[in-house]
């Protein structure tokens, strides 16, 4: 565990409570509203996402790996009052759970810090039912704007340093259809309340293509 994560784990919240309330919260709580069954969370991390879920679904497991964010998931989870939400410390690209075992995968600025996003979203469909789906909210890379890239690629190196390993150049819409999920669903975005570099966002629902 390292400094820089503990640091990152006490402060995550705050450093985002100004773009949370002007855009993600809001894309929070639409994104989950639909979601029912069984359902995976990855990167939990401070269990942002709690408050969102409504009550149609069955179960809820929150993956966390980092040590000191899963600390805060825990007593998230315990404040919640809810015992139907178990946590996990399985990274994304190795999940500890059985093939086809969820019915949707939660995803929400995540796979931005994965070492392989590719990798990831394989172990996502690995575990998810024949109709499963994916909900997803990611910040990308600025694809319709080329002066914006430029300012992406320049911060990246350093972002990555001190954001866990974000990378703000990431064609995330390229990768979730590349390993075979079909779009049900995919808003191009911009957030508000953070820097430019990070606003391009998408969201939406994928679902697991039958026979994939």
């Amino acid at each position: 565990m390292s400094i820089r994560s503990y640091f990152m784990a006490k402060f995550y919240d705050s450093s985002m409570k100004k773009i949370e309330e002007q855009s993600f919260s809001k894309w929070r709580r639409e994104l989950l509203s639909g979601i029912k069954g069984d359902v995976l969370e990855i990167g939990s991390g401070t269990g942002i996402n709690l408050s969102h879920y409504p009550g149609s679904i069955s179960s809820l497991v929150l993956t966390e790996p980092d040590a000191h964010m899963h600390k805060l998931l825990k007593k998230a989870v315990i404040d919640s009052g809810r015992n139907d939400i178990k946590t996990n410390d399985s990274s994304a690209s190795q999940l500890n759970f059985q093939d086809g075992e969820f019915d949707a995968v939660v995803s929400t600025l995540v796979l931005c810090s994965v070492e392989s996003p590719e990798q990831a979203l394989k172990e996502i469909k690995r575990v998810l039912k024949p109709d499963g789906k994916l909900y997803f909210l990611e910040h990308v890379v600025a694809s319709d704007a080329p002066g914006l890239i430029k300012w992406q690629r320049f911060f990246q190196p350093f972002w990555k340093s001190m954001c866990g390993n974000c990378h703000l150049t990431r064609d995330t819409e390229a990768e979730i259809n590349n390993v075979g999920f079909k779009f049900e669903l995919i808003e191009r975005v911009n957030s508000i309340g953070g820097p430019p570099i990070v606003t391009p966002t998408i969201k939406g629902v994928a679902s697991k293509k039958a026979g994939s």
